[in-house]
């Protein structure tokens, strides 16, 4: 089963490889090659993405000569497609059916799931993820992470996908944030992402983006998009993330035009269903949205030209010192790390979170500037660890060697056998997060 895993983890790796060259046919079979070999939820999660890039690349590849169907989504900016959901043998199927309409496919258990969520009130947070209300953070994080592969509406074809992938991300906004935490359990009845409570009312209006807009119930609060903590929680990590140039789930979701100008946040895709109602469009009521970001980052790009350059990142260091004493910890992975405070707090990547969220200890979620610091600081301490585990494996087959005896004459297997059974604390925290000694991070 370990050496499974192992191949599984190596073809996972060369999937993430292929996916950063875009060649998504070879990236889609290793991927496929690793799930098969040992079911891990990166893995199950990369098959997801790279399925979602291929009907995006080929829906841009055909943009010109598409039907009328297709100029229906095209004409409003919004993309169409449908994801088969990955169909197992011996799991019976169902049909999610509507008139005119490409059928989906989905199994038993997963309306199963999207029924028990959407049973939940919206503001059950606790309900909605399964959890008790003394439950760790690293709970709420474990729970969040096996629904929203569950749920996520490129996997999900069940009717009612999509609804409850934002219930299950808005109750971990709420339940991951110290402070929101602190606030709904203090009253159960409010939402507390509005800046003004007022009772929580219907529909999940607040996260169909990024950025301050309205919330719940009429407040005004900062919201997360649901893609965007999907992405940072397998390796996305928002604009700025991803695996560095080879991640399985890198940042497609949201694009940032630069500085604090305007940023556009890509949602969750049209369904057929939706798009049956768009007028049909005219060849230049098409290209009205690719002018429209065209010339919106023409304007965000032009003041940026002329402003002064970024400043660089404060240093950090994984051992404490007289200059780098404040001890910080990313807070994805809980990497601890050690900074300068006063250069710190000055730079532009603390600047970068709103003042009400400095000190909750999740940062990285309202800030894209903290996300792409703390995949740097991940991604110095994955290839830390990678050095150390190719180090310990080194000197164990040395010593392994040195006790082999000359063809088996003089051989000692107690040791030997007490050599292979070392582990290296380094090598153990690299299969924790699934990543291979030789992977790219």
């Amino acid at each position: 089963m370990e050496v499974n895993r192992e191949e599984a983890l190596r073809a996972l790796a060369i999937a993430q490889k292929h996916r950063a060259a875009t060649n998504y046919p070879s990236a889609l079979k290793f991927a496929r090659k690793s799930v098969a070999l040992y079911s891990t939820p990166e893995g199950e999660a990369m098959v997801t993405i790279i399925e979602r890039d291929i009907k995006i690349a080929d829906a841009g590849s055909s943009a010109p000569a598409g039907s009328a169907g297709e100029s229906k989504g095209k004409a409003s900016g919004v993309e169409e497609h449908v994801t088969e959901a990955h169909a197992r043998p011996g799991h019976g199927k169902a049909q999610a059916a509507g008139a005119g309409e490409k059928k989906r496919e989905y199994t038993p258990k997963q309306i199963e799931v999207v029924k028990r969520v959407k049973a939940c009130k919206h503001h059950e947070y606790y309900e909605i993820l399964s959890v008790e209300k003394s439950c760790s953070e690293n709970d709420v994080k474990k729970a969040y992470k096996k629904l929203a592969l569950a749920l996520h509406p490129d996997k999900n074809g069940a009717p009612g996908a999509d609804e409850a992938f934002k219930m299950v991300s808005k109750a971990f906004q709420v339940l991951s944030d110290t402070n929101l935490r602190a606030a709904f359990d203090s009253n159960p009845s409010y939402d507390p992402t509005q800046r003004n409570p007022g009772p929580s009312g219907g529909g999940m209006s607040g996260m169909r983006g990024g950025g301050m807009h309205p919330g719940f119930g009429g407040g005004y609060q900062q919201e997360v998009n649901p893609e965007d903590i999907f992405n940072m929680f397998f390796g996305g990590g928002g604009a700025n993330g991803g695996f560095g140039g080879g991640s399985p789930f890198g940042g497609a979701n949201v694009f940032s035009f630069g500085g604090p100008g305007i940023r556009i946040h890509q949602t969750a895709p049209r369904r057929p269903r939706q798009a049956a109602d768009a007028a049909e469009a005219t060849p230049l009521t098409a290209l009205l949205p690719i002018l429209l970001v065209l010339a919106f980052s023409l304007l965000t790009i032009l003041p940026g030209l002329f402003s002064p350059t970024r400043s660089p990142d404060p240093a950090f260091s994984f051992d404490a010192s007289t200059r780098l004493a404040e001890g910080r910890e990313t807070w994805n992975w809980k990497v601890p790390y050690f900074v300068n405070k006063a250069e710190w707090e000055g730079s532009e990547v603390w600047g970068s979170v709103p003042e009400a969220r400095k000190g909750a200890g999740s940062e990285a979620l309202y800030s894209s500037r903290v996300r792409q610091f703390e995949k740097n600081v991940e991604g110095h301490y994955v290839r830390r660890l990678q050095n150390e585990c190719e180090a310990f494996n080194d000197r164990r087959r040395v010593r392994i060697q040195d006790n082999s005896g000359f063809f088996g004459f003089g051989a000692d297997y107690e040791k030997i056998k007490e050599l292979r059974a070392m582990k290296s604390p380094a090598c153990q925290q690299l299969r924790t997060w699934g990543i291979g000694q030789g992977s790219i991070y």
